[in-house]
Formats: structure tokens, sequence, C-alpha cells
């Protein structure tokens, strides 16, 4: 819990051979991995209605992120007291370690060929890129602020990220070369973990600009349409879209520091329902974009 709390405040199979994974979103809504923590410690899918619970990791394993194709995760797990980016196929088997020099907060590029994530190799933390096999790591940002919670955008052309460069915590928006860089959140509050919707039009995010709780706002690429869609008295954080666009699975917690747990929330009447419901903490979620490869290898939704 202690390294977790740090991560939140400071903010298939293996590619054969040369064939590339491709993107397609929106999709249909395949399982959610998750984080557990306690006896039961490691990465778990579980069905978007809850059930069916599968575990894949035993590890101190966090941030799970599905590929475009869903057939992989990507995640980091930790070493001691750094971690590093690890990838595995949709059933939990062929894990592979793809940095040895620390590395957090992996997402993948839409065509499923290279990876985005968060490294304090050179002192603060910057963002880094590099190919889905561990290979050609290029630094993107050279600021003297920790910068965390990279995601690609789905037509591949941005990539959302935390930064506290001008003061606040607020949400940047970056080309994947790691120009034209531009602030997507100007708040005196802290605005973090970003998510793309599947269309690319908008980004879900947590915010405390209500206080000391902290809820779920969405906001439009374009820095339009800023909507508050969660109003919870504790913490709402880590959120996911739904690959079909109808629904947010995130992170609560009543208060800081207690149980937390997974929630998803319907766009369009706003109903909340509970999933994956143990005596640990559950979060990180993330929604598997199906298609019937990758619907096959995790037994159905």
């Amino acid at each position: 819990m202690a390294r977790l709390l740090v991560a939140v405040l400071a903010v298939g199979a293996v590619l054969a051979g040369s064939e590339v994974a491709q993107a397609a979103f929106p999709g249909k809504n395949g399982r959610i991995a998750f984080v557990r923590e306690g006896e039961e410690r490691g990465i778990w899918l579980v069905r978007q209605a809850g059930g069916g619970e599968l575990r894949l990791t035993g590890a101190e394993d966090y941030r799970p992120m599905w590929s475009p194709d869903g057939t992989r995760i990507v995640f980091q797990r930790f070493h001691g007291r750094r971690s590093d980016i690890h990838v595995m196929d949709a059933a939990g088997s062929h894990v592979r370690r793809l940095t040895r020099r620390g590395g957090y907060h992996p997402s993948w590029s839409p065509d499923g060929t290279r990876i985005v994530f968060g490294s304090t190799r050179d002192g603060d933390g910057d963002i880094f890129v590099m190919d889905a096999h561990g290979r050609d790591e290029t630094k993107l940002t050279r600021n003297r602020t920790e910068e965390l919670k990279p995601v690609w955008s789905p037509d591949g052309s941005a990539i959302a990220f935390v930064s506290r460069q001008e003061g606040n915590v607020d949400i940047y928006l970056m080309a994947p070369d790691g120009s034209g860089l531009r602030r997507l959140t100007r708040h005196r509050s802290s605005d973090r973990d970003p998510a793309w919707s599947p269309d690319g039009t908008r980004l879900v995010f947590a915010s405390n600009r209500r206080g000391r709780n902290q809820d779920l706002y969405v906001i439009g690429a374009d820095r339009s349409g800023l909507e508050r869609l969660t109003h919870n008295s504790g913490l709402d954080w880590a959120p996911a879209w739904s690959p079909n666009g109808e629904r947010i699975v995130f992170t609560r917690a009543r208060y800081w520091l207690e149980q937390q747990g997974l929630v998803v929330l319907d766009l369009d009447d706003r109903e909340r329902v509970r999933i994956a419901i143990s005596p640990a903490s559950e979060l990180e979620p993330d929604w598997q974009p199906r298609h019937d490869a990758s619907a096959n290898r995790t037994s159905g939704s």
C-alpha cells in the first residue's frame, strides 16, 4: 500500500516475428484487468458485470494496460524498491521484462508497436518511448519535475501525461516525438490520471477541484466541454474508458487509505455498479478491447 500511495500522490502472446497488432477503436467490451492487493496480490481479470475472476500474476504488479488488439497486457513490476516494465499475454503467460533501468505507468501506441512509459533513471521523472520488444528507447521530456501517467491517443497523434512543470499538477499533451507541448487543464487543484475516449475526442481524468475529495471529470481534447462525472465524498481515480465508449471503470475509496474497489459508471444513465468485490483493495482497472481472437483467449466477457 505504501508504494501505491506514493504512486497516487506523485501523481495473446508476445509479438511473433514481424507481425504487428492493429488497433480497432471503438471496439467491443472485453474483460477488465485490475490490481488486487493483500494475500491475493497480483493482476486479475473480471467480467464487466462482475464474476468470472481470473488471477494472472502473483507478484507486486501494478498498472496493467491492454494492447490495442486485446491479446497482451503491459504492466509495471516491482523488484525491491524499483519497478520495471513487463509484458505478458492475455492468459498471464510468456512474461517478459522490457526495461532494466526503471520504468512505470506504461501505455501502448494504438498500432501496438510502441510503449510509452515514465522513468526516474536520469534523476527527475521523465517520459520515454520504446518499441514493444523493449528496444530503441527514446527520451521525450526533459523537465525538472516528475511527469507521470502517459497515455497515447487512439489516432496516435498525441500523448497525454501529468506534469507540474508550471506549478500545479495538470494534464499536458505532446506529439509522440515530444514536440508540440500544450497544457490541457489549468486549475489550482491537482488534475491527474488522464484516459482517452475510444474516438479520441475527450479525456476523462481525476481531480480534487471540489476540495479534499477527488472526482472524475471529462474534457474535450480541444479543452471544451468540461463536465463533472462523479460526486464522491472520498477518492475516485484511475479511470478507463470501455472500448465501446459507453462506460467508464474506475477505482473508488470513501477516504484516503481505506479499502478501494472497482466501479463501472454508465455514461448514459449515470448508474454505478460495484464489481470484483473482495476484502482486499482492487484498483487500477483497464478495459480489454474485445475481438474474436482476444475474446477466445480470455473465455468471454
